[in-house]
């Protein structure tokens, strides 16, 4: 069992990863390695009301970890926070929705202070009506929570978004301009997008584009840490693993 502790010096690092609703045996892995990891706050996407994700959940709980996860109905999907140091939940998307259980939001203590992690898992979609609209709604739910819980918190704000940044190079012609627009939109709200800021020449694209665009991205994608400030934390810009 690990003993719950404070953040030295205010300090401490995120890792921010897609787990795909792993069944029990990989589930057993992804806990595994991840109680070697050495960063202080998991947060997980993809997650489900499922044997494996409730797996992963006892699991960090029975060694003393902090533990925030709201189980999603039926065949929805989730995310998950978990935690060396202490949490607590917070609202932020408390609009009534069948999606609402894809962001979970908590306050991280570090000493007296705390910063409050958003971990979100958008919608992904295809080209049929229904899901651009699922999508879409979403993403105006998300804004909205931004513009009512807009403050001067240290915040930071990571998941799967299922989408790319507007200036990626090549174009990327399956978003749409509502779609970029939300990102652009994080930005005013005093959001730094973290591995841009460290790699402002980095063209990359996640492994949504490996199938349509013949990209070799093997096994691995980024996930988005946005900061508010920047230093709010030592972040890691972590390649997820897909096993």
């Amino acid at each position: 069992m690990i003993k719950q502790k404070e953040a030295v010096e205010n300090n401490f690092s995120v890792f921010c990863w897609n787990i795909a609703n792993p069944s029990v045996e990989r589930a057993s892995k992804q806990a595994d390695w991840l109680s070697k990891r050495g960063e202080d706050v998991f947060v997980l996407t993809e997650t489900k009301n499922s044997k494996g994700c409730t797996f992963i959940e006892d699991y960090f709980r029975k060694n003393d970890y902090s533990v925030i996860f709201v189980r999603p109905e039926g065949k929805e999907y989730g995310s998950m926070i978990i935690s060396k140091l202490r949490l607590e939940p917070i609202k932020f998307y408390d609009l009534d929705d069948n999606l609402k259980n894809r962001v979970v939001s908590v306050k991280v203590f570090t000493n007296n202070k705390f910063v409050e992690i958003i971990g979100a898992y958008i919608p992904s979609r295809d080209k049929s009506f229904g899901k651009i609209q699922r999508k879409k709604k979403f993403i105006e739910n998300l804004s909205k929570s931004f513009q009512l819980y807009n403050n001067d918190s240290k915040r930071i704000f990571c998941g799967d978004f299922n989408i790319l940044e507007p200036g990626h190079t090549p174009h990327y012609p399956f978003f749409e301009n509502w779609e970029y627009d939300f990102y652009d939109s994080l930005l005013n709200y005093g959001l730094v997008d973290s591995f841009r800021h460290l790699n402002p020449k980095i063209q990359d694209y996640s492994w949504l584009a490996e199938l349509e665009m013949g990209i070799d991205m093997t096994t691995v994608s980024y996930q988005k840490i946005f900061c508010h400030p920047l230093k709010s934390a030592i972040i890691y810009i972590i390649l997820e693993r897909r096993d």
